[in-house]
């Protein structure tokens, strides 16, 4: 099945970045006080360092999971079904992690300029 924006479990990477944003927005609220993680860059910016640590491991193992062949029990016709592809925006989801690293170092950059 394709989808138009991922295949295969590169929603994910969404999921995880939201994740880890929205938990560094409660540890650093609670931890420093209300609004720290409104008013900061640099927050968001470890927030997408440790998505960028989650999804390079995940991406390298979802890539390993090999294809599975199944048999339409009408038809008799084999399909081959890849389970090793998953994207989100036509990008490998482990690769989503050098881009993560990247916009982190962006935004490390704008807020300690």
């Amino acid at each position: 099945m394709i989808h138009i924006i991922w295949t295969g479990k590169g929603y994910l990477v969404f999921v995880i970045v939201f994740g880890c944003s929205l938990i560094a927005n409660f540890i650093f609220n609670a931890e420093v006080g209300p609004g720290f993680y409104d008013h900061h860059k640099w927050p968001f910016a470890v927030s997408l360092l440790v998505s960028a640590a989650i999804c390079w491991p995940l991406g390298v193992y979802l890539r390993k999971r090999s294809d599975r062949v199944v048999i339409d029990k009408q038809t008799g016709r084999e399909f081959v079904i890849n389970q090793s592809r998953h994207t989100l925006f036509w990008i490998p989801m482990h690769w989503w992690a050098p881009i993560l690293i990247v916009a982190a170092v962006i935004l490390f950059g704008i807020e300690f300029s």
